[in-house]
């Protein structure tokens, strides 16, 4: 089971993801809850990613329907304000109407307890880090091979990050590297 090759370190990530998302009220882990559980990684280290902007970040590309910032400069350029658009609706609706933000309600039970589940795309990234490790010669899935797969596909991750200087290749020459 790809679970008995994470390290604690690893495994202590996915579960704070889980925390994350539970704090965001989120009804599944996504994979920005798992980027904040891991920005404390010894990848990540040399990057300025403070848990509290990185996650202002997230929910404001949430807020935006996960519209990137390319797609929010195209967007302008026909002439559309997006934070405009979003402004008059949260007016209208609400901030909870607009937001695009889930809530829940309460726990749902689950046989073995409550947990928020895990998202699609972040079983999906899940899956990628034993790829990344196996690429890298490791037979142990560690918190930076998590970055990797996490960085690896387009999405929030990738947008927030990237747009802080944290890049899949300059992060796996880091991984791969020895360490002293």
């Amino acid at each position: 089971m790809i679970g008995e090759r994470f390290t604690r370190e690893a495994r202590q990530a996915v579960v704070a993801a889980v925390g994350e998302a539970e704090r965001a009220g989120s009804k599944r882990v996504e994979p920005e809850h798992l980027a904040l559980a891991l920005l404390d990684a010894p990848a990540l280290a040399g990057f300025d990613l403070p848990h509290d902007e990185v996650a202002a970040e997230f929910a404001d590309l949430r807020r935006r329907g996960g519209r990137t910032g390319a797609d929010v400069e195209a967007l302008r350029g026909l002439g559309i304000d997006v934070d405009e658009v979003l402004g008059a609706a949260e007016r209208s609706l609400g901030a909870a109407g607009g937001g695009g933000t889930a809530t829940r309600t309460g726990r749902r039970w689950r046989l073995f307890g409550n947990h928020v589940p895990f998202a699609p795309e972040s079983k999906q990234v899940l899956t990628r880090c034993l790829t990344e490790a196996l690429d890298l010669g490791s037979s142990v899935l560690t918190a930076d091979h998590l970055v990797l797969a996490l960085l690896v596909a387009r999405g929030p991750v990738s947008e927030v990050l990237g747009g802080r200087g944290v890049r899949y290749a300059e992060v796996r020459r880091l991984v791969a590297a020895p360490r002293t």
